[in-house]
């Protein structure tokens, strides 16, 4: 008898847990990451963006809880419109994110903690802080960054910025002795993304 009760807590307790959490899958039309890279001493810089090749948010109660994504480093260029085919070429070579290599990077949402520091409870938006994962040429380290979500829990709208030479993309970095002359990049990468539930 002992045992029935049991398995019966431990189905009637599945399916909660079950019910409570819900997978989503992304709108890839819809979301997008967009990065900005600048010079170290000076200014401009370049701004693209690319694509996302798969994901999906979990839902715990209606709210995001946490997700992955990954982004199809094959897809990246630039919009500021300046050494296009050249600069992509070189954004994809070893000099940076040897693509050939590591064709995906990967960012995992694994806590997302809501809350609202300006008190804009009347807001359509609400403040998110977000603590995950972020791969890049197959090294991880771990990210934590802002973001805003809509009322529905459809929407993240996050930026943050991530020191370059933590993932081994070290080419003209200050930190790796690269030479004034040679026209020093900013080891900080800009990221901004927009992820639409579908």
């Amino acid at each position: 008898m002992k045992k029935i009760i049991l398995t019966i807590l431990f189905i009637t307790s599945h399916s909660i847990l079950v019910q409570a959490q819900e997978a989503m899958k992304l709108d890839l039309k819809k979301s997008e990451v967009k990065w900005f890279g600048g010079f170290a001493f000076d200014f401009g810089g370049h701004e693209g963006t690319v694509n996302i090749k798969s994901g999906e948010l979990i839902k715990v109660e209606g709210k995001i809880a946490r997700g992955t994504f990954v982004i199809d480093m094959n897809t990246i260029v630039n919009t500021d419109g300046d050494l296009h085919k050249e600069l992509i070429d070189h954004l994809k070579s070893d000099d940076f994110f040897d693509v050939e290599n590591h064709p995906t990077a990967k960012l995992s949402i694994e806590k997302v903690k809501y809350h609202d520091p300006n008190n804009t409870k009347f807001s359509d938006s609400i403040f998110i802080r977000l603590n995950g994962e972020l791969t890049i040429k197959d090294i991880t380290h771990p990210v934590m960054f802002e973001g805003e979500v809509n009322a529905e829990s459809t929407m993240i709208i996050a930026k943050f910025k991530i020191d370059r030479t933590r993932w081994n993309v070290n080419f003209k970095s200050k930190s790796i002795g690269a030479r004034l002359k040679d026209g020093i990049i900013s080891d900080a990468i800009e990221l901004r993304i927009a992820l639409h539930l579908k």
